[in-house]
């Protein structure tokens, strides 16, 4: 998982969909008065010494950029010596619009190993939601197209690098509502991913009373994955989430997303953060989906120790589903053949705006996680996927920690040229065999 700076340094743009709207400042004056540098170094120190050396810090937003660049300097140097990046051949990483990039930014994300994560939603025309206003002949206008620009520029910049770049897509209505603004968008991610440049969905996650409903139907949602999935198999240089992580979620080897993983809500492992007065918090999404709207203190500061707590997924687990056999649909996940590879999706995202139950994309998770099996078992006929075991096998921990081995191609042989369908002959019934010892001697 990860540990976050957010430095209390607000944004420059104001996306309209964005869950951290009530914590945006405006001007440099109150930016500059939000952070103490050396006290979220010492937040910094102490989580050091308290998690694990793989949750290495990156710094987060709203917009970090906006931070002085002595500052972001010292940040990033203060994980490269700590973390041991370069013997570890690991990166720190920022998460950053880029309207602000500057020359000296990429010379510190160079020097310091720093993974760059852009967030931006398309080409001009498709990524208006990211609203940006600023003073033009002494008044103030939308300049959203220009920030876009700058955006863009941002990216093809980092191309010429061998800093290593993602993109961050939110889906909404702006990007993805209709086919052909679909259509534009992935051809515009086509050629990101010709120079090297991946990146993943994030579907806007309707918040009330925060912001804008910029969100598209779970039916929607549905509709890009499998567009997207197809998109993807029709070229070799094509990767995206999240596509590819389901992908691997099928074969045992990670649930690389905190969406797949257990967490509690009220003060979720996934997102250690460090505020800008050294103070902790925890994912931003759950101040919204579990808080009052805006951030609440979670953490050490706190004094919550963060947690993956068992609670909510123990009741999904048993709470029938729309793939619960003979029961009504009631919020949960019963039966769901996928259950260790989504356990019931990110809490903030629950029906109803409850987080107990499951997400409201389950739909299109489901559909694309079955394209995906489906085309798996179409082109390795034998091979051996994490939903041959039972269903309600314990396999998602060992799949978080990295040591879930199904081996997936042991059960091929050569000259093999036809095999079972997920809908039929041996897969029928689950393969307790392909369930790993430790979870079938339990």
């Amino acid at each position: 998982m990860t540990i976050l700076i957010q430095a209390n340094t607000g944004c420059n743009l104001g996306c309209t969909y964005c869950y951290e709207e009530p914590d945006r400042k405006y001007t440099q004056a109150e930016i500059d008065a939000e952070y103490d540098i050396d006290r979220i170094i010492g937040r910094l120190e102490q989580f050091e010494e308290k998690y694990s050396e793989d949750e290495i810090p990156g710094l987060h937003g709203g917009e970090p950029l906006l931070m002085a660049e002595d500052d972001i300097e010292r940040i990033f140097e203060w994980i490269y010596e700590n973390y041991n990046l370069e013997e570890r051949d690991r990166y720190a990483k920022i998460q950053t619009n880029g309207t602000l990039l500057t020359d000296r930014h990429v010379e510190i994300f160079e020097k310091y190993r720093v993974r760059v994560g852009i967030s931006c939603d398309g080409p001009a025309g498709l990524n208006d939601k990211r609203v940006a206003r600023g003073e033009v002949d002494g008044e103030m206008r939308d300049v959203t197209g220009s920030m876009t620009e700058r955006t863009l520029d941002a990216i093809d910049r980092l191309k010429k690098t061998e800093i290593p770049v993602g993109l961050i897509i939110v889906l909404t209505h702006q990007n993805a509502g209709t086919d052909e603004r679909l259509e534009k968008l992935l051809e515009w991610m086509d050629d990101l991913t010709r120079h090297g440049i991946y990146g993943h969905y994030n579907p806007a996650i309707p918040f009330e009373d925060v912001q804008e409903d910029d969100s598209l139907s779970p039916e929607r949602i549905k509709e890009v994955f499998l567009q997207s999935w197809e998109w993807m198999k029709q070229e070799p240089h094509r990767e995206w989430g999240p596509m590819t992580q389901y992908q691997d979620n099928l074969l045992g080897l990670e649930l690389a997303n905190c969406i797949n993983t257990k967490c509690d809500p009220f003060n979720p492992s996934g997102a250690k953060v460090i505020k800008g007065n050294g103070a902790t918090s925890g994912c931003g999404k759950t101040w919204s989906g579990v808080g009052d709207g805006g951030q609440f203190l979670q953490g050490d500061s706190a004094g919550n120790e963060y947690d993956r707590t068992e609670e909510r997924y123990k009741m999904l687990k048993q709470t029938p589903g729309p793939h619960t056999e003979g029961e009504p649909d009631q919020g949960g996940c019963k039966g769901c053949r996928y259950w260790n590879l989504c356990q019931g999706g990110c809490p903030a995202s629950g029906i109803g705006y409850e987080y107990r139950n499951r997400t409201r994309r389950c739909p299109a998770k489901y559909a694309l996680y079955e394209a995906i099996e489906q085309d798996m078992r179409s082109m390795f006929p034998g091979i051996r996927l994490v939903t041959d075991a039972p269903w309600d096998a314990p396999l998602a921990d060992d799949a978080v920690r990295d040591q879930l081995d199904i081996k997936p191609f042991a059960g091929m042989h050569h000259g093999q040229s036809s095999g079972p369908s997920i809908r039929g002959g041996a897969h029928d019934e689950p393969d307790v065999e392909a369930t790993p010892d430790r979870v079938r001697e339990e």
